[in-house]
């Protein structure tokens, strides 16, 4: 959208647009981890946004932008797998604890409800800062590890799926899902500040 057209636009609607705008690259860096091509990507996060805009009477500002945004690029993602056949995947290589444990369902699946807490503005600025660190730790997973994580986690695709999509083993799934896990953890940890 040109200068132009940007400040042609009421007040409000401006303003949600440079809202939506500013989590553009969050969304593409999500993207880009899990679809097979950078267009792709970029096709997924545009179907995001004109979608948020064509819905925005409907968001209400229950949740946060970045969660209801994430949420459906989530839908857009799960639609892009599901119509393509993803290659074979090939591996290489190999807070407090209590506060760590709760991110984590008993299963050992990562659990969403923790960063949708809109009642405590603490709790918020909480979960923003840990969203953030958790960002940056899935950073530095390998780049396919990071990518199953989050099919698994955030995407929530069952793990048959997963194998049959990207070709591997129960056994490794579950390793390589375990692994990130773990790595996770002790970044966060790190991250956050605390004794490991």
């Amino acid at each position: 959208m040109t200068t132009c057209q940007t400040n042609a636009m009421p007040a409000g609607r401006q303003a949600m647009w440079q809202r939506i705008a500013a989590e553009r690259p969050f969304l593409l860096r999500l993207a880009r981890l899990q679809l097979a091509s950078a267009a792709e990507a970029e096709d997924a996060v545009q179907e995001t946004v004109l979608g948020a805009l064509a819905n925005w009477q409907g968001y209400g500002q229950r949740a946060a932008l970045r969660g209801w945004l994430t949420g459906i690029l989530r839908h857009k993602i799960v639609d892009a797998i599901r119509r393509r056949s993803v290659a074979p995947l090939h591996f290489s290589g190999t807070a407090t604890e209590d506060d760590l444990d709760a991110l984590f369902t008993a299963d050992d699946a990562w659990h969403p409800d923790v960063f949708n807490d809109t009642l405590c503005g603490e709790h918020q600025l909480a979960a923003s800062q840990l969203t953030t660190v958790l960002e940056l730790c899935l950073a530095r997973l390998p780049e396919q590890t990071a990518r199953l994580f989050l099919m698994r986690e955030f995407l929530g695709m069952e793990l048959d799926e997963i194998q049959s999509e990207c070709r591997l083993s129960a056994g490794n799934l579950r390793v390589v899902l375990y692994r990130a896990r773990m790595r996770l953890r002790e970044c966060v940890v790190r991250g956050w500040g605390e004794a490991a």
